[in-house]
């Protein structure tokens, strides 16, 4: 693991510190002879990135912790660049846990709205193609809402309503730096190329908001055990406050190890209520079923 970071953090435009967020220009030495060493933050004189040296599994469980470092680690320090494609696969494992939820609660008939004529409320022997049309209903209400609750995060970022300089930081490439401790002059060379917001920040955005929602496999506890319904709520909140610290640390708001910003957790509410409200819009125009559940 340390040998291929060595190869690939050559051609990596940037690194950063998982520990404070300082640029670092390289996360191992290699000394020769099969001598490879974690660098040290000049910064913060800790270990620049120590999860170059962990396996998939263990990176997953300490995002499921919440722990700031592996964000870092996740956003800026991979060995190879998150591609379009993995992307676009985190994107629809987070849409099928949605569907999942979803399908738990109208099992369990807590936290939906059902009109009268809903095809949840036939009570005739299922089969297998009302089976899949229900999948593929859930999936389309799961899909549309994440989409909009993406894109209305996304454009508050764009508008900056709290005037945090978001703007700026979404249009920022990748050679701009993450946090108040990086060089300023590597900022301000970046900005001069910032116009609109390039691909790559795009898919660096999704990426955090795919890996810091990945909470929701909890739920996937509901088909072993049996919880009350508003163990669905808990989920929410776990993943509510992941979303907050994945946006902190891509927004660059202050150091989510001491504080979390108020401001990106505002902002957060507002792409959840219009989620909400996207579901209340098509529940008027006719969609028969409706979650007022916080997941």
């Amino acid at each position: 693991m340390i040998a291929a970071t060595a190869e690939a953090q050559l051609a990596s435009p940037r690194r950063v510190c998982v520990e404070c967020g300082a640029s670092v220009p390289f996360l191992v030495r290699d000394y020769g002879k099969g001598n490879v060493r974690l660098a040290i933050c000049g910064a913060c004189n800790e270990v620049a990135d120590k999860y170059v040296e962990y396996e998939n599994i263990l990176l997953f469980l300490e995002v499921m912790l919440l722990k700031p470092q592996v964000y870092r680690h996740m956003l800026y320090n991979l060995p190879d660049p998150m591609e379009n494609r993995t992307v676009v696969k985190m994107f629809v494992i987070l849409v099928m846990l949605d569907m999942n939820v979803k399908a738990y609660l109208i099992d369990r008939k807590e936290g939906v709205l059902c009109s009268s004529e809903s095809m949840y409320q036939d009570t005739t022997a299922i089969s297998g193609f009302r089976i899949s049309q229900f999948s593929l209903h859930l999936v389309l209400m799961a899909l549309l809402e994440n989409v909009v609750y993406f894109a209305a995060v996304l454009g508050m970022i764009y508008l900056d309503p709290f005037a945090r300089d978001w703007r700026r930081k979404l249009e920022t490439d990748s050679h701009a730096t993450p946090s108040d401790n990086c060089n300023e002059e590597m900022a301000a060379n970046s900005s001069t190329k910032a116009g609109s917001m390039s691909t790559e920040r795009l898919i660096k955005y999704v990426s955090a908001m795919c890996i810091s929602s990945f909470g929701k496999m909890f739920a996937l506890l509901t088909v072993i055990w049996e919880y009350h319904w508003t163990f669905i709520h808990m989920i929410g909140g776990v993943v509510f406050f992941s979303n907050v610290l994945g946006l902190q640390l891509f927004l660059a708001d202050g150091d989510p190890s001491t504080t979390k910003s108020l401001y990106v957790m505002a902002l957060v509410t507002m792409g959840l209520a219009c989620r909400f409200v996207a579901q209340l819009v098509m529940y008027a125009l006719g969609n028969s079923i409706m979650f007022y559940v916080f997941a």
